[in-house]
């Protein structure tokens, strides 16, 4: 990579130049033997370094040549981070330091700040230099002479590039100042380029896990064959990210019991994923002991075990129930979750029922139990506010009139078909509105 060609050919053509003089001063040589050392860090650097390498090896390579090139004890690069509030926004990387900056972080805020307001080349070799940045005394932190470089690309600036303390109590001169700001200038590209390289790998890392936890968690979920018109309960699930915080469960706990869930569990992404995953957990292991316990305690049972790791300010609306095949008839529990839809051939209504305390809050919370009756001529329909909160372009909900509406036209199909056209018919309303939230939903059709 040369990235240092234009700087390279203006140098040499002056060294050209100079030697093509009859006469060479002493100080004259002097200052080529330096210019020559300069080129040749630079070049070093330049053949070393790339954007595919880790900016933690990049900055390594640089401070490390530069210390050799200036003769000066320590280095660090300050790297603006993206999306951080004011008082730390720099990642620094460092070589070769004793405890600059482990006591005192505000040295590295004056330094970025002037930095920040100035863009250019700061070089302190004196306390009364020291006074630009603010009234800090620097030696009394270790820090006797110091040459920083803004690190600027097309986007503005996004670090700086500093060396401290001259060896052998020497000062910082014109020539290392120059020296320093072609590096920062050259060099700040190269940075921001292996920046977002490792985001991008970042970035394709955490998706590849978001696609693994998507597969994970819809294998949670209940699986259906081919001939899927023939269930009674069917269910879908479509999170609104790679991972939602909506389940649902169907679970044949015998030729005549099945039992139902569905559960919203607060917030999104993956930590609501992780809530939702651990509580189809908890409430499968009480499913076990189900022929011989209520379905009052198999909630009280299921809450008591979410209170224990759940965090402040998580919860989960659920409803769960046991649909009696040959009684049709739906028993429930609804901890905080909307109301069942009721659907028959004079219309939909919700079920008018006052809903238990939601999951994980208080440990010794109380659940009571409500049965519906049902026939071939009617069904009932669990869901999450995903669906009734659809919005379309205009932010106008779906609503739980629409919900019903719709549900009353489709209740001569199967569950199956109306969970899917159901679906669609959100699809249709959002337009090009994105989805908001998860969507679930279970429909009971003998």
């Amino acid at each position: 990579m040369a990235f240092f060609n234009t700087i390279l050919i203006a140098e040499i053509d002056e060294i050209v130049k100079v030697y093509n003089m009859h006469e060479k001063p002493s100080s004259e040589v002097q200052r080529l033997k330096s210019v020559i050392s300069e080129l040749s860090c630079l070049n070093e650097i330049a053949i070393a370094i790339s954007s595919s390498m880790s900016v933690n090896r990049i900055t390594e390579i640089i401070i490390d040549k530069c210390l050799k090139h200036l003769n000066a004890e320590q280095g660090a690069v300050f790297l603006i981070k993206k999306d951080e509030n004011k008082e730390d926004q720099f990642k620094t990387y460092i070589r070769k330091t004793s405890n600059i900056f482990k006591d005192n972080p505000l040295h590295i805020n004056l330094i970025t700040g002037w930095m920040i307001t100035h863009k250019g080349l700061l070089i302190i070799n004196s306390s009364e230099d020291a006074k630009v940045i603010g009234p800090v005394n620097l030696k009394s932190q270790g820090i006797k002479t110091l040459l920083a470089a803004p690190l600027i690309t097309r986007k503005g600036l996004v670090g700086i590039l500093a060396i401290f303390n001259k060896k052998d109590d020497n000062i910082f001169t014109k020539q290392d100042s120059r020296f320093l700001g072609i590096l920062g200038s050259q060099c700040a590209q190269v940075i921001e380029g292996a920046r977002l390289y490792e985001e991008e790998k970042n970035f394709l890392a955490m998706n590849e896990e978001l696609k693994i936890a998507h597969s994970i968690q819809q294998n949670l979920l209940p699986k259906f064959s081919n001939s899927s018109d023939e269930y009674p309960v069917y269910g879908i699930n479509i999170p609104a990210r790679e991972v939602g915080g909506d389940y649902f469960d169907i679970h044949h706990l015998d030729d005549e019991k099945i039992f139902v869930a569905i559960g919203d569990v607060v917030g999104k992404g993956v930590p609501a994923a992780l809530l939702m995953s651990n509580s189809m957990a908890v409430q499968r292991s009480q499913l076990g002991s189900s022929e011989s316990i209520s379905l009052n305690t198999i909630a009280g049972n299921i809450n008591k075990t979410l209170c224990r790791f759940i965090q402040p300010g998580q919860f989960i609306t659920s409803l769960i129930g046991i649909y009696y095949k040959s009684k049709n008839e739906f028993e429930f529990i609804s901890a905080g979750h909307p109301a069942p839809i009721i659907m028959n051939k004079n219309g939909a209504i919700e079920y008018e029922v006052l809903p238990d305390l939601v999951f994980g809050v208080i440990p010794d919370a109380t659940y009571n139990s409500h049965k519906i009756s049902i026939d071939k001529d009617s069904g009932i329909c669990l869901y999450t506010d995903g669906v009734s909160e659809a919005f379309n372009e205009n932010e106008e909900q779906f609503g739980e009139k629409r919900l019903m509406s719709f549900l009353w036209k489709e209740m001569d199909n199967s569950s199956h078909t109306i969970c899917d056209r159901l679906l669609a018919k959100l699809t249709e309303y959002r337009g090009s509105a994105s989805q908001s939230d998860d969507i679930t939903v279970v429909i009971i059709k003998p």
